[in-house]
């Protein structure tokens, strides 16, 4: 067990550990779907927001910690899978949780986090050299684990405050460990490459929601065109963000400019939660148009424009400031008007055109720049 010696690809344990984690993000895109038709939008959002930051933390902490030590022995493999178990167990708490009762959930985020904390001790203790470095990323996890079960024990609006201490405690710990190491502790190419696969997760929310349009549109023949229109919309947001991700950012990212790994890491929680929030807002949509009532348009809009605006930050921060940024800001404000007019369909066709387009001028612009061509971090 060692830091980072060369690069490395993503292995199949890790792919492994990715699956549960589609389990949770569709969970929590399905109540946020439902509050959604239920007309608590806006309660459904802010439960959605608070409930993905310790799930994206789960994947993350992970994903880090296995970059700065990839040991495969047994002990390591137990220890993931009773990881496993524990995001599955995360994932099963979320409806509780959406609905306040966060009691579960808390035991949850903690228990998932021990063999996590488990994998960083041992690390400490066999790479001397690293031992501050893992050790504090051990402390941290255990602190933020101890304040989150703190806090779902009260009721809301009390909750509120130590959970908000337990998302700052978890978000400095890396900020904290980095600075004692005593050198390089990532491999940019395979932290891209993990990043990338979650995307993939995320995207295919939409990809279910296309899914779900197209039985709809057969099963329901008297609001065909609207569903068509919005499986169509929803298809091309997804499709553009794709295009996007891979091919402004791509696998190598991190590798021209390693000093942007902290934007990098929480950057991604902006796109990550955006992305799967547009898939969850087009199956609300659907649902909707498909019962003749009135639609929250800015459910697919809102977060279109936001996973624009996301994007937009970390080809910043990874190739720094060119002309592919600006199609990606002109495209994330152009999303937006259509919503306020109130019209559902026409909302989802300009986000979706919006999304294409900023795809195209993004990518031709980018490569024009020479952004494809490595460089020295």
């Amino acid at each position: 067990m060692r830091a980072p010696e060369g690069e490395r690809a993503a292995t199949p344990l890790e792919l492994l550990f990715d699956l549960c984690f589609v389990v949770a993000v569709a969970i929590l895109a399905a109540d946020l779907h439902h509050g959604i038709v239920d007309h608590h939008g806006w309660e459904a959002t802010r439960a959605y927001a608070l409930l993905f930051v310790p799930v994206w933390w789960a994947w993350m902490s992970f994903t880090w910690f296995a970059t700065a030590f990839d040991n495969d022995d047994v002990v390591h493999r137990l220890l993931t899978m009773a990881q496993m178990v524990g995001i599955v167990a995360l994932a099963a708490t979320t409806h509780d949780a959406a609905k306040g009762d966060l009691g579960a959930f808390g035991l949850a985020v903690a228990a998932l986090r021990v063999p996590l904390i488990a994998q960083w001790v041992r690390a400490a203790r066999a790479d001397r050299a690293h031992a501050g470095f893992a050790g504090t990323y051990a402390a941290g996890l255990a602190l933020g684990a101890v304040v989150w079960v703190a806090g779902s024990r009260l009721e809301p609006p009390l909750a509120l405050a130590p959970l908000a201490l337990a998302v700052l405690v978890d978000l400095a710990t890396p900020v904290l460990a980095v600075r004692r190491a005593p050198g390089p502790v990532f491999h940019p190419g395979h932290i891209a490459e993990r990043y990338g696969l979650f995307a993939l997760i995320v995207i295919g929310e939409s990809i279910l929601a296309i899914a779900v349009g197209l039985e709809q549109a057969v099963e329901n023949p008297e609001h065909r065109a609207e569903v068509l229109a919005l499986v169509a919309s929803g298809g091309a947001i997804a499709f553009a963000l794709w295009w996007i991700y891979f091919e402004v950012l791509g696998r190598d990212g991190l590798t021209r400019r390693r000093s942007a790994a902290f934007v990098w890491g929480y950057g991604h929680l902006l796109l990550y939660a955006a992305i799967a929030a547009v898939g969850a807002g087009v199956q609300a949509q659907l649902e909707i148009v498909a019962e003749g009532e009135d639609a929250a348009v800015l459910a697919i809009a809102l977060p279109t424009a936001l996973a624009l605006l996301a994007v937009a930050g970390l080809q910043v921060s990874a190739n720094g400031v060119g002309r592919g940024v600006a199609p990606l800001l002109v495209a994330s404000l152009a999303s937006l008007p259509a919503a306020l007019a109130g019209d559902v369909v026409l909302a989802g066709v300009v986000a979706a055109v919006a999304a294409v387009v900023a795809a195209a001028v993004a990518t031709t612009a980018t490569v024009g720049e020479g952004a494809g061509e490595l460089s020295a971090a």
